[in-house]
């Protein structure tokens, strides 16, 4: 094959039945058989989603216009016969959001969209593939589209007129990392340091706009700036699609969240007017997907740098990447003021209780991320955001311990970034030989124990560093809704009820469908065990107001928690006797 890159058209304007139509330029070939794959996965998720799957009419032709022999080997591959004469290729696109058919889940921050008129969400990995063995060649695609969209992106972009923009991408990898948004415009841009932000948004029923999202967002950027002491890039895009209670189809999956990019951050949420419900949902997940620009954007494995899209390679080091980057995110908010210290030790309590939901079985978090893939490993997913977390805080608590504040776990980051970085991934299997390298031998127990191991977290042990008492099992004083429990049950969420004359009028079985608005999705573990912690943990006596499902019946619940002598689990609190050793440290953690 020769240098060529590839030319692409995709047609965003003349949409058929919900598909979209590219045609494809290949570069020359001097074999007759040569393979078209679209991904099996993408970067940053950690599922299988078969996005060729959603390729339709795929015929290959030569220069003449004749059709050249092309075999579906299966959902991601296109075996092509005849590659030395081959001139084109055309196909249509279905998307993800709304597809039925499909039988994996895909993700919908990392999925597709195509809804003609009003909104394009092009992830080019649904709509794009490579050519086996060639994934370093650049693209050009040229995207037509109605004159009245707008493309947000972070990618190299030429405006050649109103309807044809051209993106310019140095290989698959790069196109894939840069997802676009198309749609009527609304965006809002501001400088943040040297760092130029874009803001896009998308709201199926016009609730949400870029000036909504401004003010939750420029607070997050800040507080990633003064976390990281500086902007690591000089432009990054926030892609937001809300969608609206009426849109069924698109809400199926509830598959709420975001994907990290490079340069940018894709999200898919549910659509409010409410400011405050907004910066609920938004704040934490935009600093988490901002933050990535450290890990694993900046410092990677193998896997990760030459990720296979065809047969997708797990790293050991998920932890890191996922976990450690949901620990920073806290800490950042913390540090900031965004959250105070009573309110970080209830976030770090909350992971604690996600962390025992989502891990029915001890298993090392190595294991788990090499083996993620796997659906008995996939079920425990989500744990890699809550006891990954409280694993990156402990271990940071340690560097710092150890070093006398020297080493934190954002400087050994930094550290290791100047030896690896982007461009240069390290060996999966010698990261932790790397880490002791930079903060000594005394750290290796600690993370052959309780990375490389199924090891309990020594709780009681690990809080007491920083001056903070853990109770297994305690009698305080609190906030409850006394008799009542919600619990996951049978793939649905259902209260368990010990008295009939309850102060919400519940009944026994009743299956919750919203709390305070906010839908219930028993697919979302993370987004499940916070709505639960209203009911079972509530923090005020504000009024908690239910949708059940009671038989036929669809019941709107109200009622507010009264303060009562109750039995906590997994308590945590500020240890008064702390010693002024125990009280420097976590003032160092939380004052950065």
């Amino acid at each position: 094959m020769s240098a060529e890159g590839i030319r692409a058209i995709v047609d965003f304007k003349n949409v058929n039945t919900d598909r979209v139509h590219v045609t494809l330029y290949p570069p020359t070939f001097t074999t007759d058989e040569i393979l078209y794959v679209m991904p099996a996965s993408i970067p940053g998720t950690y599922a299988k989603m078969d996005f060729g799957y959603f390729i339709k009419n795929f015929k290959a032709t030569d220069k003449s216009g004749g059709y050249i022999p092309v075999r579906r080997l299966n959902d991601n591959e296109f075996l092509i016969i005849g590659g030395n004469r081959l001139a084109k290729i055309e196909y249509d696109v279905n998307d993800t959001y709304d597809d039925t058919t499909h039988t994996l889940d895909v993700f919908n921050p990392g999925g597709t969209n195509i809804q003609q008129d009003t909104n394009i969400m092009f992830g080019a990995h649904g709509f794009l593939g490579y050519f086996s063995g060639n994934q370093h060649v650049p693209y050009t695609l040229e995207c037509i589209k109605p004159s009245y969209f707008y493309m947000a992106t972070s990618l190299d972009k030429q405006q050649v007129n109103d309807t044809l923009d051209i993106l310019k991408a140095k290989n698959y990898d790069a196109l894939v990392d840069n997802p676009a948004m198309l749609s009527r415009p609304d965006t809002i841009s501001y400088m943040q340091g040297a760092t130029k932000i874009t803001i896009a948004v998308y709201s199926t029923g016009g609730k949400v706009t870029a000036e909504m999202v401004a003010k939750v967002i420029k607070p997050v950027t800040k507080t990633v700036e003064s976390f990281l002491g500086m902007m690591p890039v000089d432009r990054y895009t926030f892609l937001f699609y809300f969608v609206g209670q009426d849109r069924k189809d698109l809400r199926r999956k509830e598959a709420y969240g975001a994907l990290e990019h490079n340069y940018s951050s894709m999200y898919f949420l549910p659509e409010t007017s409410d400011q405050g419900m907004l910066k609920s949902w938004i704040a934490q997940t935009a600093v988490h997907e901002f933050l990535h620009i450290l890990v694993p954007l900046n410092l990677h494995s193998k896997e990760i740098a030459r990720f296979d899209f065809r047969e997708p390679k797990m790293s050991r080091h998920l932890w890191l990447y996922e976990g450690v980057t949901e620990y920073f995110s806290v800490l950042s908010r913390a540090q900031s003021g965004d959250l105070n210290e009573k309110e970080f030790r209830r976030t770090i309590r909350q992971k604690i209780f996600g962390s025992m939901f989502m891990m029915p079985k001890p298993v090392a978090m190595t294991e788990l991320s090499k083996n993620v893939l796997l659906p008995e490993y996939q079920k425990m997913y989500g744990v890699v955001y809550e006891k990954g977390a409280l694993l990156g805080m402990f271990l940071d608590i340690t560097l710092r311990e150890q070093s006398g504040g020297k080493i934190t776990l954002l400087s050994l980051i930094r550290e290791l970034t100047k030896k690896f970085g982007p461009d240069r991934p390290f060996e999966d299997t010698v990261l932790f030989n790397e880490i002791e390298a930079v903060a000594g031998k005394d750290i290796r127990p600690f993370l052959n124990t309780y990375f490389d191991s199924a090891t309990d977290i020594p709780y009681a042990d690990m809080f007491a560093k920083i001056g903070w008492k853990f109770v297994e099992e305690d009698s305080i004083q609190g906030f409850a809704f006394s008799g009542i429990r919600a619990r996951m049950m049978d793939s649905a969420l259902k209260l368990q009820v010990r008295k009939d004359d309850n102060t919400l009028g519940a009944k026994q079985g009743d299956i919750i469908i919203s709390i305070n608005g906010t839908e219930v999705n028993p697919n979302d573990e993370e987004e499940s065990e916070s709505l639960v912690s209203l009911i079972n943990d509530p923090e005020s006596e504000e009024e908690v107001s239910i949708s059940v499902k009671r038989g036929e019946d669809i019941l709107t619940l109200k009622g507010t928690p009264k303060m009562t002598m109750k039995q906590e689990k997994s308590v945590i609190l500020e240890f008064p006797d702390a010693t002024e050793k125990q009280k420097a440290l976590l003032q160092h953690l939380l004052k950065h």
